[in-house]
């Protein structure tokens, strides 16, 4: 089962059932965040103007990834296109240690709706050595839409 969220960004999120609405998003800006019940925070941004075409999503989910190779010394484990009827989305999915030494995996969404409509996502997640969540991500993304209204 899953629940649909109300961003406040112009934009719904589809999460599966028992995830909360963090109250305040440290994301910055144009962000929520979302936590779920096995612990991952989820982070969305939206920024339309960071990407117009499929290149730019490749730029900026290498962009967002290189935040935790530079300061966590994270490693690539993955990334690729991801497909989704009426979206364009890139996928890049590191693996790190946190500054208390805690394994953790992030996987940078970037994904393009019709109309030119930009949302980041960041999934943030224990890496406990399992692998990636796929169809999490891809659940992501397929559940991502422009609000009504």
């Amino acid at each position: 089962m899953s629940q649909p969220f109300d961003t406040g960004l112009g934009l719904t999120l589809v999460l599966p059932d028992g995830a909360q609405a963090i109250e305040v998003s440290s994301a910055g800006p144009a962000s929520r965040q979302f936590s779920l019940v096995r612990g991952e925070v989820i982070s969305v941004v939206r920024d339309d103007g960071a990407a117009l075409e499929f290149p730019d999503l490749l730029a900026w989910a290498q962009g967002m990834a290189q935040h935790y190779v530079q300061d966590f010394d994270a490693v690539e484990e993955a990334q690729g296109t991801i497909s989704s009827d009426g979206k364009q989305s890139y996928a890049y999915a590191v693996t790190f240690n946190d500054a208390n030494g805690v394994p953790r995996r992030a996987t940078l969404i970037a994904t393009l709706l019709a109309g030119g409509l930009f949302a980041g996502i960041t999934l943030l997640a224990i890496n406990a050595g399992q692998g990636l969540d796929t169809e999490l991500v891809q659940e992501l993304v397929d559940g991502l839409a422009r609000s009504a209204g």
